[in-house]
Parts: C-alpha cells; sequence; structure tokens
C-alpha cells in the first residue's frame, strides 16, 4: 500500500464510505464528516488528486480513482477488522471501540493485521460457535467473577491427568506443550473446560483410560502428562 500520512488516509477512508451512502460527494460533505473546516479538505484533496487518489474539480464532486479506491477499501477493512477486535472479543462499547480503531489503524504493521485477522476468522468459524474461553472472558468482564470452570487458585488445583487415579474426576484447564500431541487432544474432544473422569490405568502408566463427552478414550502416557486439570481440595 501506498505510504500515506495517517490524515490522508481518514480522507480516504471518508471518501470511500459517504460514497457508500451518498450518489455524489462533496467538499461540504467530508468536512462535516471529518469535522474540519472546507478550505483544509480542498488541501488535501490536492494532495491526493496529485497522487492519482482522487478526482475532484474546483467546486465540483470528489470520487475516487481505481487505485484511490482499492487503497480506501483496505483501509476501511483494517479499521473494521480492529473495531470488530475491541468490540466483538474485548466486550468495549462500541463508541470508544470505533474511536480506539481510527486510533491504532494508522500504526498497525501488517503482519499484526494479518495475526489479527486469522484470529477473527479462527473465533467465527469455530464449529461450537463461541469458543468456551471467550464467553468466560465475557462473563468475567459483566459480572466481574470467574465462571465455574474457571474458579479461583485458592479453591483448586492444577495438576497432570496422569496423576489421578480410577475413578477421580478433574475439569480441563489448559494443555500444555504443543505440536502433534496437543493437536491430538483437542481433536478428541479434550478442550479447556470439559470434565474428565480417568477410568483405569495400566499397570505401568500407559496408557489411561478416561472418560470424555461420554466417550471412552485412552491416552498415552505423555497425552496424560500434557493435560492440566483443575482437582477440589479436600
Amino acid at each position: 500500500m501506498e505510504v500515506l500520512t495517517p490524515s490522508l488516509e481518514d480522507y480516504l477512508e471518508a471518501i470511500w464510505l459517504l460514497g457508500l451512502s451518498e450518489r455524489v460527494v462533496r467538499v461540504r460533505d467530508l468536512a462535516r464528516k471529518l469535522k474540519i473546516k472546507p478550505p483544509s479538505v480542498v488541501g488535501a484533496l490536492k494532495t491526493l488528486q496529485e497522487r492519482g487518489l482522487v478526482r475532484h474539480e474546483r467546486y465540483g464532486y470528489v470520487e475516487l480513482t481505481e487505485r484511490g479506491a482499492e487503497i480506501a477499501r483496505r483501509i476501511y477493512e483494517r479499521h473494521k477488522t480492529l473495531f470488530q477486535f475491541f468490540h466483538d472479543v474485548l466486550g468495549i462499547p462500541p463508541e470508544i471501540a470505533e474511536r480506539d480503531a481510527c486510533a491504532i489503524e494508522h500504526h498497525i504493521s501488517k503482519e499484526g493485521l494479518e495475526r489479527l485477522t486469522a484470529f477473527l476468522r479462527f473465533i467465527r468459524e469455530c464449529p461450537e460457535g463461541e469458543p468456551l474461553w471467550l464467553t468466560s472472558f465475557h462473563y468475567y468482564i459483566d459480572t466481574g467473577q470467574r465462571p465455574d470452570h474457571c474458579p479461583r487458585g485458592d479453591k483448586m488445583s492444577g495438576v497432570t491427568l496422569r496423576e489421578l487415579g480410577p475413578g477421580e474426576k478433574g475439569r480441563v484447564l489448559k494443555l500444555r506443550g504443543g505440536g502433534a500431541v496437543k493437536r491430538r487432544l483437542l481433536d478428541m474432544g479434550i478442550v479447556p473446560g470439559e470434565e474428565i473422569e480417568v477410568i483405569r490405568v495400566a499397570p505401568l502408566g500407559d496408557p489411561v483410560e478416561i472418560r470424555v463427552k461420554e466417550y471412552n478414550l485412552s491416552l498415552r502416557k505423555e497425552e496424560a502428562e500434557a493435560v492440566i486439570v483443575e482437582v477440589e481440595k479436600e
């Protein structure tokens, strides 16, 4: 994307947005939307026109060139992504989320935006709807209290699933490590918040048979050691 000042990016985004709802865009429309004086708008439009991003005849309408429209669309998409993160994920009120998105959209890196976009896509495509951890976070923000499956450390202690004996139960706190072991556990439905009951343990501790979501599963020793569960203290 062409390097532009934050101010010029705001102009392109404003022209783009006005063009979505208005038949034509005028200087006075931009001045009203951006809350600045018309002479300042005229000066900025001259700069954008010199860069081949807008077309504007004196006292005439303002329109984006093909290149200007592409840049403006990207700026708007960047803004929308940031707004969705602040509002939909963090639960920030829309007017504040809008202001924060405007402040950050000019400075976020390409890598940061790509990772944030992937993060939002991951949440939207979750097959079970909103992920449990996100629902738990929203509950915490709204009430100031942790949900039942996410108690305070003074009430619960975390141990590995490998440490539980037959008949003992625990609620998954987290999965440690990564790679193939973690992916296999997630594929089996062993995710934070799920309750697990140990059915039996082989003489040498491998495998460990468990019940989760009404299914019996066998875990290898290294898999059981990767599952951290919460067990109530007596």
